[in-house]
């Protein structure tokens, strides 16, 4: 796992490094700033999956927001 790991990061720094280059050879900065960071979350979340690390459900928290609005709403 951890051979797959290394070989995912440097295959995605790599690939980064590459378009981020060509973007500032255009005169592009904040494209390749925007890019680099979406592609460092991306690594991240790409780490965590091979690594089989279990995320929590994400509709929990987006209920717990929701859940109260749609009580008053359906009060009235």
């Amino acid at each position: 796992m951890i051979g797959q790991i290394a070989v995912f990061v440097i295959f995605i720094l790599g690939w980064s490094i590459y378009r981020a280059g060509t973007w500032l050879n255009k005169k592009q900065p904040k494209t390749a700033v925007v890019y680099s960071c979406l592609m460092g979350v991306c690594m991240i979340l790409g780490i965590l999956v091979i690594a089989h690390v279990q995320f929590p459900n994400l509709t929990i928290p987006v209920r717990m927001v929701f859940e109260p609005v749609g009580k008053l709403i359906l009060q009235q």
